[in-house]
C-alpha cells in the first residue's frame, strides 16, 4: 500500500471512528480537528491554520461549521473547502492568537434547526515553553497539509518548488510525497538548510504521485529551518495559491508562516537551486516524511 493510500485510509478510519460503523445511525453532525495537533505550542501574533471536518450522513443539512476559542463566549464560522463523499465537509479557519494562554478550541455544526452541541475539543498552548507531543514516527510520519483545490500551472520554465518546515524532535528526514502536475518527466527531490544542499534524489516515473526516499535518510534537529523541494525542468507543477495563509502544525512538523509569507517557496532557473521566494501563500503539494 502506498503512503498516499495509507494516508487516505487513515482519514477514512478517523471518519468512521467519529461517525460509527453505520454512518446512517448518526443523529447529529460531529466536528473533528485535523490540525494543529492537540497540545502543540503556538506563537502569539502568528496566524495558524485550524483545519478539520464536519462528519454527517447528510452534508446538505450542514449550513456552517462554527468554532470557539473562548469556551463558547463567541463563535466564528470556518470556511468550507470541499465535500467528501457526501459524508463530510472539510473546512479551515485562520486564527491569530493574541495572548499567552492554553486555548481550548471546540466546534459545532449549524443546521436548519440551529447550532448543535459543541464537541471535538482541541487544546493549544500559546506562548511559553511546550514539549513535543507523543507521535508514533517509528516507521515514518508524513506531513499533513490541509486540502486545497488543485490548479495545473501551465508554466513551462525550469523551476524548483517546495515547502519550508521545522521538526519538533531529532530524527531523520526520509524524503517526501509529491502531487504532480502535467509534467511527468524526470525530477530531482532535494533537501536544504540555510541554502546548503543536504541531499538530492532523482525520480523518473510518470505517475501522478511521486513517493521519493533519499538514498540515505538525513538527520534533522529541532529549531532549524529546512526546505524540501523538487526541481522540474519544464514547469507543469501543481499549485494552490492563497492556501498556506497561516502556520500549519502537524507534529512532528511545522510549516511556518511569518505573518507575511507562507511556507511555500520557489526559485526559477535552469538547474533550480535553493528556493527562497514566495508568492501568494502558495502550496506546491510537497509533503515531507520523517522517522524518529
Amino acid at each position: 500500500m502506498s503512503r498516499s493510500t495509507r494516508l487516505l485510509a487513515a482519514v477514512a478510519a478517523a471518519t468512521l471512528a467519529v461517525s460509527g460503523t453505520a454512518v446512517a445511525q448518526v443523529a447529529d453532525p460531529a466536528v473533528v480537528f485535523f490540525s494543529p495537533s492537540t497540545r502543540v505550542g503556538l506563537e502569539v501574533g502568528v496566524p495558524v491554520l485550524v483545519t478539520g471536518a464536519t462528519v454527517t450522513p447528510d452534508t446538505a443539512s450542514v449550513a456552517a461549521t462554527e468554532l470557539t476559542f473562548d469556551g463558547g463566549a463567541t463563535w466564528v464560522r470556518a470556511t468550507p473547502v470541499r465535500v467528501l463523499g457526501g459524508l463530510r465537509v472539510d473546512w479551515t479557519y485562520l486564527w491569530t492568537p493574541d495572548a499567552v494562554t492554553d486555548a481550548v478550541v471546540a466546534g459545532r455544526a449549524v443546521t436548519a434547526a440551529g447550532p448543535g452541541a459543541a464537541g471535538g475539543t482541541l487544546v493549544l498552548h500559546v506562548g511559553g515553553e511546550t514539549v513535543p507531543q507523543p507521535v508514533d514516527c517509528a516507521v515514518r510520519c508524513e506531513m499533513y497539509t490541509p486540502y486545497a483545490a488543485e490548479v495545473q500551472d501551465h508554466d513551462t520554465l525550469p523551476v524548483e518548488v517546495g515547502i519550508r518546515v521545522r521538526v519538533d524532535r531529532p530524527g531523520l528526514l526520509l524524503g517526501a510525497s509529491l502531487g504532480r502536475g502535467a509534467y511527468r518527466g524526470p525530477i530531482l527531490l532535494r533537501l536544504w538548510s540555510d541554502g546548503v544542499l543536504l541531499a538530492e534524489q532523482p525520480w523518473d516515473h510518470p505517475g501522478r504521485m511521486a513517493e521519493i526516499d533519499f538514498a540515505t535518510p538525513v538527520p534533522v534537529v529541532p529549531g532549524q529551518d529546512y526546505v524540501v523541494s523538487y526541481y522540474t525542468p519544464q514547469g507543469g507543477y501543481l499549485v494552490a495559491e492563497d492556501h498556506l495563509t497561516g502556520t500549519v502544525v502537524d507534529a512532528p512538523f511545522t510549516a511556518p508562516h511569518d505573518g507575511v509569507h507562507g511556507a511555500g517557496v520557489y526559485r526559477y532557473g535552469v538547474g533550480g537551486g535553493f528556493p527562497a521566494d514566495s508568492y501568494r501563500d502558495s502550496h506546491y503539494f510537497v509533503q515531507p516524511e520523517f522517522r524518529g
